[in-house]
């Protein structure tokens, strides 16, 4: 089976005493999720993080959190040429990500709506188990980890 893999990130901010953290909606899956993408020839993977956070939410300050990092294994039908339709072995690769900004942009095309959210609230708009026990594991992380790393 074929493998395609995508690389973003599980972005919060601090407002006042809460953690927030960012959701974004995928009008072409028609779900929430956490800021991803494709990797592109010559690009690491936090560079193609990096990429992909800036272009679906207009975000370029960002913080990586030392010592997260997690891949999350699903099948999925393809939807990048040449395996367009045919079932894969998706990677997604996400890591943890800190930001001070409030401002998201979405470009309206692929992505439709954000929305800043407690750990609890975010989970009720997460429509799978696993997002959801990887933003569990985010939040924990935060609280277990205080330092930041460029």
């Amino acid at each position: 089976m074929k493998k395609e893999y995508s690389y973003g990130a599980i972005i919060y901010r601090q407002e006042k005493k809460k953690l927030l953290f960012l959701l974004i909606y995928s009008a072409r899956n028609r779900i929430w999720g956490f800021p991803k993408g494709h990797i592109e020839k010559g690009e690491s993977e936090k560079e193609a993080a990096i990429r992909e956070i800036a272009e679906e939410t207009g975000i370029s300050a960002l913080r990586f959190v030392e010592g997260f990092r997690e891949e999350d294994i699903y099948p999925a039908l393809s939807n990048r040429k040449p395996n367009k339709g045919t079932a894969i072995e998706k990677h997604s690769v996400y890591y943890l990500c800190e930001t001070k900004s409030a401002k998201v942009i979405v470009d309206g095309s692929e992505i439709t709506d954000h929305a800043w959210m407690s750990m609890r609230d975010a989970k009720k708009l997460l429509p799978f188990d696993h997002l959801q026990q990887l933003l569990e594991k985010a939040d924990a992380h935060t609280k277990n980890n205080k330092e930041t790393v460029v």
